[in-house]
């Protein structure tokens, strides 16, 4: 991760002429990228699969303070083959305007966001496009209880020295612009509030806290989350962690319980510049299951270049049944 992500902060600011892998094509003050994720799949008790898992454009513009739009256009799901099916079928496609966004320029520090962008919970959710991660299994503390996007405005602070925080505060009032088809059933939010607060050093070193609140659409449920996450560095060794606990309020009858908590703790040892061996456990108590689900993963990566990784995984489950199941997964991904 340390060397794409390297890569992806060069490109913000390299408005050269012509295209280089992993940096897009930019014509002068315009960039075009984006990324492709190809995942293979053997669950128990699931089909057999390879998908196109993510295909995303990227267009993305600086061209002064009032004018640095951004939008990401995305195709999931995109079936090659699946167990039992003929070949392009057997899975649910769909095509999303992932994110479209702009960016308006207050000064060096602070600037202005208006539209549809990522909720700055923890760091996966910011970073979750699978050239970035290392792992092709999402861990459900990422994503699970929480809106993982907002449509309306944000105000983000970049801290001039390492001792100030990054602030992010974002809201959106009423529903979602593009709604999110992976949404969990059941958790499709309104009049989303939050902030985020995050210390960086060096060039990933990170702790951040968050905060937010959401109404459940068409009830009068809302929920209130508060989160922490860690990514730490030290010599071929990096740590990355997430937790979150939610408290509902005039929770709906069919939920077991009026809260939930997820926590995850991933370690990945850089052997060399290609080769990455990762772990990682997870720990999730869901509202709606009456047993915590648990599950462990152990994999490897190879990133003969920056822009380029391949992954294989192992994943065990033991406890409530939550999305991801005991298998194998294994995955190429490029960001172009």
């Amino acid at each position: 991760m340390p060397f794409l992500l390297a890569l992806v902060a060069g490109s913000a600011h390299a408005e050269n002429s012509g295209y280089r892998l992993g940096q897009g094509l930019w014509l002068g003050k315009l960039n075009l990228s984006g990324y492709l994720t190809v995942e293979g799949e053997a669950a128990r008790g699931e089909d057999a699969k390879l998908v196109v898992d993510d295909l995303s454009l990227f267009v993305q513009g600086r061209f002064n303070r009032w004018l640095n739009p951004f939008v990401e256009a995305e195709a999931a799901s995109l079936p090659i083959l699946v167990e039992d099916h003929d070949i392009f079928e057997g899975t649910k496609s769909d095509i999303v305007l992932e994110r479209f966004y702009n960016d308006i320029v207050i000064d060096d520090d602070w600037s202005l966001r208006i539209g549809k962008g990522l909720t700055p919970i923890g760091e996966w959710n910011a970073i979750h496009a699978g050239p970035l991660v290392e792992t092709t299994s999402r861990p459900l503390t990422s994503f699970r209880g929480f809106s993982e996007f907002y449509s309306g405005v944000a105000l983000l602070y970049q801290a001039p020295a390492e001792r100030l925080p990054d602030l992010t505060f974002y809201w959106q009032p009423g529903g979602e612009l593009d709604s999110n088809p992976e949404a969990v059933p059941g958790r499709l939010f309104h009049d989303i509030s939050g902030v985020n607060l995050s210390w960086r050093w060096g060039l990933e070193n990170t702790i951040g806290f968050s905060v937010q609140r959401a109404r459940i659409t068409r009830t009068r449920e809302t929920q209130l989350l508060v989160g922490a996450n860690l990514h730490l560095i030290r010599g071929p060794f990096e740590i990355m962690s997430e937790f979150v606990r939610l408290r509902l309020h005039h929770p709906r009858p069919i939920h077991l319980r009026r809260h939930e908590t997820g926590l995850y703790v991933q370690g990945e040892w850089h052997v060399n510049d290609a080769w990455s061996l990762i772990g990682r456990y997870e720990f999730y108590q869901d509202r709606d299951v009456l047993r915590a689900a648990r599950n462990a993963v152990i994999g490897i990566a190879w990133r003969p270049r920056p822009p380029i990784v391949w992954k294989i995984e192992y994943l065990d489950r033991w406890g409530g049944l939550i999305d991801l199941r005991t298998g194998v997964r294994g995955s190429f991904n490029l960001l172009f």
